[in-house]
């Protein structure tokens, strides 16, 4: 099985390398769904445009790179840390082994760097890492500049085919991806209020057969905007038209 750790200000692999992304990387694409018990689900993908890549890190979360805007907004990450029966029924505290189940696992947030992982059971070891501000019990929020990597010693994590499109401006068609993590919200955050937020993230691979280490770099956006600032959109546009 595969374990993954949560790093703070250091890294698996230094990240001294220019803020250029290698050729291969082609960003991120960000899946929004509405779980059936009415929370706010992203699935966050990195993608590639090569068949040969092997994941190895991502790391700087929300760190600002050159040339990309500067983070905003609130993460607001749910947890479901309780560990659950066959039924789904909470019995018990956090345990590194929850929510494998299809609805727990639905409504959590994590983090990975195991392919299209559903439901490898170790990814919620990383729930406690979560803490805004760091130091704080308040698990809502990835530590700036926080990474995480798959620590299988001796095995090769190769990014896979997929095609999970894009939301919010962000798409991907086609190439190669793998899910980076996931973050759930309390409810329906286009009517809650919670509003958009922006983080910065790097990955590290290579390429199959190679031992140099090479970055991609990009930022992934969360949220949608407020009722009232929808309203206002639109009040913008009826006057814009009368005046022509």
């Amino acid at each position: 099985m595969k374990t993954f750790a949560v790093l703070g200000a250091t890294v698996l692999i230094a990240s001294s390398a220019s803020a250029q992304s290698a050729p291969q990387w082609t960003g991120f694409s960000v899946v929004r769904t509405l779980t059936t018990e009415g929370n706010t689900q992203y699935k966050i993908y990195g993608n590639w445009n090569a068949s040969n890549i092997v994941m190895l890190n991502a790391l700087g979360h929300g760190e600002d790179l050159a040339g990309l805007p500067a983070q905003f907004g609130t993460m607001n990450a749910r947890h479901q840390d309780n560990f659950v029966d066959e039924n789904e029924n909470a019995i018990g505290s956090w345990n590194p082994n929850v929510n494998g189940l299809t609805t727990a696992r639905n409504n959590d947030s994590f983090v990975t760097a195991s392919g299209f992982s559903t439901v490898a059971l170790n990814d919620t070891a990383l729930d406690p890492s979560f803490e805004f501000p760091a130091g704080s019990t308040d698990r809502s929020f990835i530590p700036l500049a926080a990474g995480w990597f798959d620590a299988t010693p001796g095995t090769v994590n190769p990014v896979l085919a997929g095609n999970q499109g894009g939301w919010d401006g962000q798409n991907a068609v086609g190439g190669y991806q793998m899910l980076l993590l996931q973050i759930v919200r309390e409810g329906n955050d286009a009517t809650n209020g919670m509003g958009k937020a922006l983080f910065h993230l790097r990955t590290g691979f290579k390429v199959v057969g190679s031992t140099q280490a090479l970055f991609g770099n990009g930022s992934y956006m969360i949220g949608v905007p407020a009722p009232g600032a929808l309203a206002l959109l639109g009040l913008a546009g009826a006057f814009g038209r009368r005046r022509r």
